[in-house]
């Protein structure tokens, strides 16, 4: 049952696990039943990180939670939304065009603006968990 955990921990995180050899679809199902035990893995990380940065302002530890949160994860969510951000834009309802755009491994303005926009709520929401002390919601 190991296995399922560590192709969770795979596909969500860069966090280092024991290799999956011999992955079969049975495992990646099962993998869906970790997802909830890899965010709860990827939130005691943060809080830790809370709490050994009590004592620094709110705006450095929110800063170093959201460059933290981003290298656990890979920024895997953040390409997607960069990706589907310039494809809704640019496709402009055009099948063929907002494919194309999604292939692009270029970041359009529209990317750009919904990953700055998002990482911008992430610091904000993280700050205002550090300056009220509710480091348990992480």
């Amino acid at each position: 049952m190991l296995r399922p955990l560590f192709i969770a921990v795979q596909f969500l995180t860069r966090l280092p696990v024991p290799s999956a050899h011999e992955v079969n679809e049975r495992h990646v199902g099962y993998s869906l039943l970790f997802y909830p035990l890899v965010g709860l893995i990827i939130g005691a990380v943060l809080a830790a990180l809370h709490w050994l940065l009590t004592g620094t302002s709110a705006t450095l530890a929110a800063a170093l939670l959201v460059v933290t949160w981003i290298l656990i994860t890979g920024g895997l969510h953040l390409d997607g939304l960069a990706d589907s951000a310039d494809a809704w834009i640019g496709g402009l309802r055009n099948r063929e065009r907002t494919l194309a755009i999604m292939k692009d491994p270029c970041c359009g303005a529209m990317g750009v603006v919904a990953l700055v926009a998002v990482l911008i709520v992430k610091f904000a929401a993280l700050e205002t968990l550090v300056t009220t002390g509710d480091w348990i919601a992480l």
